[in-house]
């Protein structure tokens, strides 16, 4: 809006100046007081053209850019107020008016204004003073001594014409005049301990310990950027209602100015987020139900129940919403639980930790260990070098050899962790591995799905880093669901325990995720299962069994 009236303006002044230029060259078709009235709002438009682009260069281009200052609301004023000045004093001399009489009346003008306004013009000069010699700027953390030797610390919000504006350590705005700032001693904070709040609402059915808690780890667990963790995140109950209660939290910014545009509202963003995770929140549409039994129909070991039991087995399980560039750890993910992609993108990281006693190198997820293409995915002066590095260990076969492995890879990473395979020494093989680049990840989307062995078996989720890509959704399969549905079905935990090995053997086996030996050689999968499940069904079949 602001650019088209600029252009606006422009125009104006140029249609204003060829009319005037027109009727100039023919003066005897027009009155002599109409040139005289076109000339003056000539002058007046150019007036306001070179005021405008004057001020966009002192402000926005020396003071923002140059001084990195940010010039407040007053200081605009008076540049464009003396810009304007000077216009009127040059247009008079053009106009061949005399400006003595000009400025002797408006001298005394100020005279009697003065006398009538003192205070007021007083706070307006110091206003004027505080910009031009900037003791403290917009954001900055002051402290000086007000009326009856009152202490005042707070942060400065805005300073206007009248008054600086001040938001107190306890919340509230004062506005103080600037006559009396310019009086006293002004005292500069560091600007690390000045803190900023946040507010959100709860309803009044939560307990407040709960949401206090909730609210300071959704911050603390993954902080922002610009969250100075060195001083203490916390969260206090504000004030109470009979539906809702008002909470504030309070952080430290490392830059205060871009607190409140960018900081303040990623906060409320994840606060939302964590709350709706723990039912606190408001109420959201998750997907739909029918959407959901198909996701929950294609998983394999699903794929037999009936809809019936499918539908118990979605109706059982726990929606759970993530900010993009979120980290999912155990605090935010239900344990033990399967985890399915509904909307959005989860990130894994594929890392490799290499069994150096011996020489194996399992993938974390449900990475294929072998890559088939029919060209190689690396440049050849990429492969040369990994040829090279590989030749001081195990001599001239190096390049063959990684020339062939390239062709069934699909990242550099790939090849370094199937190459140190070949090198005996395990201090060599580490050697080699430090060439190695950060480790690729797989992107799960929609229908995609981790933690089967921490939902069927209740083994823990390999350590991984797993991350929202954007604005995500993910259905947690509990075992109480799986309880529910297999117990509709009428199908026994031995019987699903046959599927669940199956698929341990097609997809697991050789992986991060197969189940430790311990299950695999003393109690197979199904009395695994039996153990872990058993307590779901005395649940279900008797509610006042609570373990």
């Amino acid at each position: 809006m602001k650019n088209f009236l600029v252009l606006f303006q422009v125009a104006l002044t140029g249609c204003l100046l060829f009319a005037y230029v027109v009727v100039l060259n023919n003066p005897q078709q027009v009155f002599p007081i109409v040139l005289y009235g076109l000339k003056i709002a000539v002058l007046i438009s150019i007036s306001m053209v070179i005021v405008n682009a004057v001020s966009f260069l002192l402000i926005n281009f020396w003071l923002t850019r140059k001084k990195r200052t940010r010039p407040s609301r007053l200081l605009k004023l008076i540049i464009s107020v003396f810009l304007y000045l000077i216009c009127i004093f040059i247009i008079l001399r053009i106009l061949g008016q005399e400006t003595t009489m000009f400025f002797t009346t408006s001298a005394l003008f100020t005279a009697i204004v003065g006398f009538a306004m003192q205070e007021p013009l007083g706070n307006f000069l110091s206003g004027v003073f505080l910009q031009i010699n900037q003791p403290f700027q917009i954001g900055d953390q002051i402290q000086f001594q007000g009326l009856e030797g009152i202490v005042v610390e707070g942060v400065v919000e805005s300073i206007d014409w009248n008054s600086t504006d001040i938001r107190l350590n306890s919340g509230e705005i004062t506005y103080i005049p600037n006559g009396l700032i310019a009086k006293e001693l002004v005292k500069m904070i560091d600007s690390g301990s000045v803190y900023r709040t946040v507010d959100f609402t709860i309803s009044a059915k939560v307990p407040p310990n709960q949401v206090m808690d909730t609210a300071c780890k959704a911050v603390i667990n993954q902080p922002l950027p610009n969250i100075n963790l060195d001083k203490p995140v916390f969260v206090r109950m504000w004030s109470y209602g009979l539906e809702e209660v008002n909470y504030k939290l309070f952080y430290y910014p490392k830059n205060y100015s871009e607190a409140e545009n960018h900081t303040d509202p990623e906060i409320r963003c994840r606060i939302w987020y964590t709350l709706s995770r723990t039912s606190m929140g408001s109420e959201y549409q998750s997907t739909e139900n029918e959407r959901l039994l198909q996701l929950v129909s294609n998983i394999e070991f699903f794929r037999n129940l009936t809809v019936e039991a499918q539908s118990l087995l979605v109706e059982h399980s726990k929606t759970l919403l993530f900010d993009a560039d979120e980290l999912l750890d155990y605090q935010h993910l239900l344990s033990p639980a399967m985890f399915l992609v509904v909307r959005g993108c989860v990130a894994i990281e594929q890392k490799l930790v290499p069994n150096l006693e011996t020489v194996t190198f399992k993938p974390v997820s449900r990475q294929p260990q072998n890559h088939n293409q029919s060209s190689y995915a690396l440049k050849p002066i990429v492969i040369e070098q990994v040829a090279s590095a590989l030749a001081k260990y195990i001599g001239p076969v190096a390049f063959s050899l990684t020339y062939q492995t390239a062709k069934e890879v699909s990242s550099l990473y790939w090849l370094y962790a199937s190459l140190a395979a070949e090198i005996e020494n395990i201090d060599q093989r580490q050697e080699f591995l430090g060439y190695q680049p950060d480790a690729p990840t797989e992107k799960f989307l929609i229908g995609d799905f981790f933690g089967e062995m921490n939902l069927f078996l209740g083994e823990p989720l390999p350590s991984m880093k797993i991350i929202t890509v954007e604005d995500t959704e993910i259905l947690a399969l509990t075992p109480a669901a799986v309880a529910n549905a297999l117990h509709h079905d009428g199908i026994s935990i031995n019987t699903m325990s046959q599927y669940i090995a199956q698929y341990h053997h097609n997809y697991l086996s050789g992986t991060l995720q197969e189940v430790s030996s311990r299950i695999l050689n003393q109690n197979g999968i199904s009395e695994q299962m039996q153990e872990h499940l058993e307590p779901y069904f005395r649940r279900l079949l008797n509610p006042l069994v609570t373990s």
